[in-house]
Formats: C-alpha cells, structure tokens, sequence
C-alpha cells in the first residue's frame, strides 16, 4: 500500500514559512504570495540541505538548540516535518482508536508539532469524535510557538472543510536533560519521536517506565527513532529491557512478549520499518535541490500499552501471524525472507521460494516490504501451495 501525504499539509506548511521566515528579510514583501516560486525553493533548500547532513553524516556535530537557527528551522518545518509526520499518521494505524469524551495527547520532544500533525490527520481519517487536549514539551520555545501556530492553522483549516474540531494545546518548557518530566495528566496517547537516541542508555528505560505509567487503561506509548543502525539496535536493546521487567505490553513491531531475536542473532542486523508513499511534487523538488531521494519512509519503532494485554484476536493467530523483517534476500534459482513471530521464538524464520514454485497462493511474497504483516504457516519452504494474506 502506497501511502498520500494530505494535501492540505503542503499549503500549510508554505504559507507559515513564507509569513514566519521571511519576516524582517527583503523577501518579506512575497511573504503573501500563495504558491512557492524557484526562489522561494532554493532559499529554504539550504536548510533543508544541512540538516539532513546533520541526520546522515554528522549527528554528533547537531547543535542542541538547532531550532534557534531559523535556517534550520525552516528546513526541518517544510521537510522533515511532514515526512516524520506521516510516519506517526501510518504507525498509528496500528493502535486501538482514540475517540470518545476527552483525547490527551502528550508528546515530549514534540518540536514543532510533528507528532501532533500526524496523530491530526490519523484521528480525522478515523471520523474522529471528542475533545482533543495536546501536551506539547519540548525544550525550544520557538518549536512551542511554531507548534501552537501550527495548531490554529490546521484546526482552520479542518473547519474549512467542514469537520467540527474541538482542540486545544498547551505547551511545557522543559528539558529532558534536566532529569525526570514533571507530572502529568492521565494521557491516552504518548509520542517520542527521535527522543531516545538523545538520552544515554541508562536513562531510557526509566523515562519508559515513567511514560507508561502516565498512561490510561488502553493507551499506548509510540516511541519513533531513526532507521539507523546503532540507534535502531539500541532500541531493539530497550524492547528487551522493557519485557524481561514486564513493564509494558509491547504491541508492534514485535508480536511477542519474549527477547528480540533479531538482535540475539547476531550484531549486526537492525530491526526496521519501510512505508511506500506517494512523494509530493514538492518533497520531490526539494530533493533536487538537495541531493536526496525519500522514496521510501523508513525508521523504527514500537508501540506500547500499560499491563499485559494480548495482541492477537484469536489463539490460532500466535500460530500463523508473522512481521516481515528483512528485504527481500535473491540468489540464482530462488528468494528468501525473514519473519519475526511467537512460533519461530527464539528465533526468526528464514522462508525460502524457489522460483519454479511461484503460483498464484504464494504470489505475494514478491509484494512483502519490510514491516508488513502477513498470515501464512509456519515453513521454511514456500511451496506452490503455500498461501498467503495481508493481515488483518
């Protein structure tokens, strides 16, 4: 499945740089113009060009307040923001649905509204009912503000189109580094986008701990991290922490309660996730301006609830329910594939076709992208009578 951006977040992100970023510049006076021109591309693709140098290649040398560079705030606004933003939207497809009287929403480390214009757009494809309180805590007032902007902007518009939305947001000041979060409200959603890598190894698996506790029966706690391969086995590390202390139910990527066995495997594989988007014409225009190309979305993750709860429907789901966790591995003659499921554990099943085996009941092993989830038996030989489906 080929995932869209909503339209509307391409004019609202435009029109808020223009009017926030050009103020007091000589650009100011286009600052009303609707549509981006060449210029307006090549002045905000600057930003964008040294934050991803940032992300990729030299994270180490990231200021800590990089926000207070307008530069790079733009950058990451009209960029980064909407990507990571859909990431939220497409993982939050896998959670219970949040509706119904009062929604708290926390998000710590929420920047600019990342992870509030993501859970917007989940919440409204869902027919979203309810109040909507957002916690907003991140150290940088000016990603508040932009955050709070943001917002306002995005409800108007909502109600433009004719969807009745009753939001607020408040914002906390505060840095994580300073130690533990102040307390607070009894949440139905908590979002940690990027925040993990930030903290040293000791502190995650308090700061979890603490974060389930903030939640209500039935919330879930989603942990977002870059798809890299020292922060993504660092998380895999967490996961393990947080189930050998039963601290959490762990609802995705994993469909067990039991050690990673990605990460006991060996050293070297990382545990992650790829959507299939549709890129807009203008995050294709920014990546070549760039020099980069978001074909596919790409991180890691896990979803997390309070007490023990069970993630399958049925008990013969445990048996035949399965994560891809690889690409598609091609020799001479044959494919094969991982899987990641509670009937392999403490292991991952390797599945091999052989060419001559393709048949219509296996034909979607071809379309297997890493994450998905598909039901199948469990087998290390896919033959011509091997089925199987997307799940659910």
């Amino acid at each position: 499945m080929r995932y869209l951006m909503p339209d509307e977040w391409e004019g609202l992100l435009k029109r808020y740089a223009k009017k926030t970023f050009y103020a007091g510049t000589r650009k100011e006076t286009f600052a009303d113009r609707g549509e981006f021109t060449e210029g307006d591309y090549r002045f905000f693709a600057k930003g964008i060009a040294s934050l991803n140098a940032y992300f990729t290649r030299e994270r180490g040398a990231l200021p800590k307040n990089y926000f207070n560079q307008k530069e790079l705030r733009s950058g990451y606004l009209l960029y980064f923001l909407p990507v990571n933003a859909l990431k939220v939207a497409v993982l939050l497809s896998q959670t219970s649905p949040l509706s119904g009287g009062e929604v708290k929403i926390v998000d710590i480390g929420s920047g600019p509204g990342t992870g509030m214009l993501g859970t917007f757009h989940a919440l409204v494809q869902r027919g979203l009912t309810g109040k909507l309180r957002w916690i907003l805590i991140d150290q940088n007032r000016h990603a508040l503000q932009d955050a709070v902007s943001l917002h306002r902007e995005l409800v108007e518009v909502y109600r433009r189109q004719g969807r009745e939305i009753d939001s607020e947001v408040e914002t906390i000041p505060w840095d994580i580094g300073r130690g533990r979060l102040p307390k607070l409200p009894a949440a139905d959603l908590i979002l940690s986008l990027n925040l993990m890598g930030e903290l040293s190894p000791g502190r995650r698996p308090g700061l979890i701990g603490q974060l389930i506790g903030d939640l209500r029966a039935g919330g879930r706690l989603l942990v977002i991290e870059p798809a890299l391969q020292k922060t993504t086995r660092e998380l895999m590390e967490l996961h393990d922490i947080v189930v050998r202390r039963r601290a959490a139910t762990v609802y995705a990527p994993c469909l067990h309660q039991a050690s990673c066995p990605m990460l006991a495997a060996n050293q070297r594989d990382w545990c992650h996730t790829t959507i299939e988007w549709e890129r807009p014409p203008f995050i294709e225009k920014f990546d070549r301006l760039v020099g980069i190309r978001k074909d596919y979305l790409k991180c890691s993750y896990l979803i997390m609830g309070p007490g023990r709860g069970s993630i399958y429907r049925t008990p013969t789901d445990s048996e035949s329910i399965w994560r891809v966790v690889s690409g598609h591995l091609n020799s001479k003659g044959k494919s094969e594939m991982l899987f990641c499921g509670r009937a392999a554990l403490p292991d991952l099943l390797r599945a091999v076709r052989l060419d001559r085996d393709q048949s219509d009941a296996n034909r979607l092993f071809d379309e297997l992208q890493r994450g998905d989830l598909v039901r199948m038996e469990k087998t290390t030989r896919i033959t011509q009578t091997t089925r199987l489906s997307k799940f659910p």
